[in-house]
């Protein structure tokens, strides 16, 4: 077994909602036990109100159910509550207060709403709650490392990924919810808070509404699909030259001495020579410039070659060797990157605002974080 001790995301500001809630369910729990132990039978009258039940259901148990724990075991409401302070201040901070406790309470009537849906039997307890929170916890925060007391084949703290670390737990309460075991335990609420607590930070982080970062499960989705992409284009860029070689009828006489100046430009990039691969794609701009394709390297040496050129200082041949990687890449995850700098090239070297600013604004909606702001505030200084 593996119980949560913390992690290594840091907070911005210090929480108050996720130790409001857990005071909340500590307190209700205290209120159960002094109840019970005074009025047995009125316990049992008020729990019947306040859990959640298909046989007797009532809007507000979606959520009063979230607030009570079991009194046979008090490793219930210890568990949830440790599972709580550790997940639950990181959505905090990056929900902020208000939007957190609207998601917390969200969560718990999603929850509640799939047990209806699974079962017959009543369900107590802020487990689903939290599930939609640690669903949440794996969107925005899936590299962050959780620390763990194992009790495993080690016994001590161990560090796992926050993604192995919930996606083992969404494992275990779908092959135990599929299986039908016998456990007592709420397994159809839990997986109903996971999914809600994914789908909606999914969601958020997709329409922006909370600021995406660079490794969050959607980041991480959409780089992945650009590279996707890449790979695509490189493809279709193969297959487009075997139909060319292909339908080649007649020999073309500056074949060799194109390619035998196109592998000295890739070695004097390969070297990083700046001043002799700037003269040699000078000249071979001269003499070939106007063949499709024979003025642009393959991707990683036009795109190398064009940044020593821009490095060096040589900005209008640093310019047309990064518009001829955008004409033959122009699917290129480096594409939107590439207009933005050229754009500001063009703007403070060249003397073209005109162009810089067509540039900058088609880079804008594919640029985000420090790039998007760059850009931005370039843009405005144009006018």
């Amino acid at each position: 077994m593996l119980f949560p001790l913390g992690t290594d995301r840091p907070l911005s500001r210090s929480p108050l909602v996720t130790p409001a809630l857990i005071g909340l369910n500590i307190a209700a729990f205290l209120a159960q036990m002094a109840l019970l132990r005074a009025d047995p039978a009125r316990y049992r009258e008020l729990l019947a109100e306040l859990w959640v039940f298909r046989g007797d259901f009532h809007w507000w148990t979606l959520v009063t159910s979230a607030f009570l724990h079991s009194t046979d075991a008090i490793w219930h409401i210890l568990g949830n509550m440790l599972f709580l302070w550790v997940f639950g201040p990181n959505i905090e901070d990056r929900l902020g207060r208000v939007g957190f406790l609207i998601f917390y309470l969200l969560g718990a009537a999603a929850s509640g709403c799939t047990h209806l849906l699974f079962s017959t039997n009543p369900a107590i307890g802020a487990s689903g709650a939290i599930a939609a929170c640690t669903g949440a916890y794996m969107v925005m925060f899936p590299r962050t490392t959780v620390r763990c007391f194992a009790l495993l084949v080690v016994v001590g703290v161990v560090r796992v990924p926050a993604w192995w670390f919930i996606g083992f737990a969404i494992a275990w309460d779908l092959l135990l919810q599929g299986s039908g075991a016998a456990t007592r335990v709420a397994h159809a609420a839990h997986l109903g808070g996971y999914a809600f607590g994914i789908s909606v930070s999914l969601l958020l982080l997709g329409l922006r509404v909370v600021p995406r970062e660079p490794f969050d499960l959607f980041s991480l989705g959409r780089q992945a699909y650009r590279r996707r992409q890449i790979r695509e284009a490189s493809r279709r860029g193969a297959q487009r030259d075997d139909a060319r070689r292909a339908r080649a009828e007649q020999p073309d006489p500056h074949v060799e001495s194109l390619a035998a100046a196109r592998a000295e430009l890739t070695r004097l990039v390969s070297a990083g020579d700046a001043a002799a691969a700037g003269a040699a794609y000078r000249r071979l701009a001269d003499q070939y410039g106007d063949r499709p394709g024979a003025v642009t390297l393959p991707r990683r040496h036009q795109y190398d070659l064009a940044n020593m050129l821009y490095v060096a200082g040589q900005y209008d041949l640093a310019a047309y060797a990064y518009e001829r990687f955008i004409e033959t890449y122009p699917t290129d995850g480096e594409c939107a990157q590439i207009r933005a700098l050229l754009g500001i090239i063009c703007a403070r070297q060249l003397n073209d605002p005109v162009r810089a600013k067509a540039l900058i604004a088609e880079a804008l909606p594919h640029l985000e974080g420090d790039a998007l702001r760059r850009a931005k505030d370039e843009l405005a200084g144009l006018g």
